[in-house]
């Protein structure tokens, strides 16, 4: 799977069709936005594709040449919020604004574990509230299973609804019958004892690696994208939600997923933030059209 994965983000970053779509359409777009030339709305789309070329440059580095590009990993983090912030804001204007259930907290774990407490906290609250709008959709009915597909979708929901004292009734949306291995992490995640915490990482890491593969187009598993199957950034963001809340963690793991190379917790954070002067531009334009937007 390394070698495959490996694979997959040096041939990405070569292929033309890829460069061309990823990296260079979204600022063309994003110019032509403020020049008027075009309206809003492929914004998000045009963010998500600059988040995916920013990560995908740093998962190259960290796979094929042996080193830790932070800025790029900063940057794909900062347009995993804008991401959010445009869907958010075109679903609260009835416009059909929809993030992906599994996107959604991978943008929030790229933000907390680039160290940014305000972004990680405000894409937390537009998944929170998104449950109930078009963003995702998931209040409960008899013939949607939406929300039962992704356990660490809710667990990272849960774990950022802890931290800050939000209550969240789960009885109310498509939810997975069965929560393990995270449903005794949740019950006991600010525990002082690492032994717990080394057991809840492996059991964690267990599951991560049992559902991390490629699948047919029908077929849905937890961790089936290139960008998610060896990088534990569920567990990754459990462990610095438990930083923020004053709390030790181990200082190495047992379990072999987490001696990974996508595995290595970023530091020192905060990350500084990257310098995206078009992007900013564009974020300023679109707040005067969806008033409201990016607050919170």
């Amino acid at each position: 799977m390394h070698k495959k994965i490996s694979k997959h983000f040096a041939d990405f970053l070569t292929m033309p069709i890829f460069f061309k779509n990823f990296r260079d359409k979204p600022p063309a777009y994003f110019r032509e936005y403020m020049s008027g030339e075009d309206d809003c709305a492929l914004v998000a789309d045009r963010a998500s594709k600059l988040q995916t070329w920013s990560f995908s440059t740093y998962a190259n580095a960290v796979l094929n040449e042996g080193h830790y590009p932070l800025t790029d990993l900063a940057l794909s983090a900062r347009c995993a919020h804008a991401t959010v912030k445009f869907e958010e804001a075109f679903a609260d204007a009835g416009k059909n604004g929809t993030l992906v259930i599994e996107n959604s907290v991978f943008f929030l774990s790229l933000n907390i574990l680039a160290g940014w407490k305000d972004e990680a906290a405000s894409i937390g609250l537009s998944i929170y509230h998104g449950l109930d709008t078009s963003l995702l959709g998931l209040r409960h009915t008899p013939d949607h299973q939406a929300g039962t597909l992704y356990r660490h979708f809710w667990f990272l929901l849960q774990l950022y609804c802890d931290a800050r004292s939000i209550s969240l009734d789960t009885s109310l949306y498509s939810y997975p019958p069965d929560m393990s291995p995270y449903a005794a992490v949740l019950a006991d995640w600010r525990t002082t004892d690492l032994d717990k915490v080394q057991g809840f990482v492996s059991a964690m890491a267990d599951f991560h690696l049992q559902h991390a593969r490629f699948t047919q187009h029908d077929e849905v598993a937890e961790f089936d994208t290139e960008d998610r199957m060896l990088f534990p950034h569920e567990i990754l963001s459990y462990l610095r939600l438990r930083e923020w809340a004053g709390l030790s963690n181990p200082s190495t793991f047992e379990h072999p997923l987490m001696h990974h190379p996508m595995a290595r917790m970023p530091s020192t954070v905060p990350l500084p933030k990257p310098e995206t002067p078009l992007l900013d531009a564009v974020i300023e334009k679109f707040r005067t059209e969806f008033p409201g937007s990016f607050e919170g």
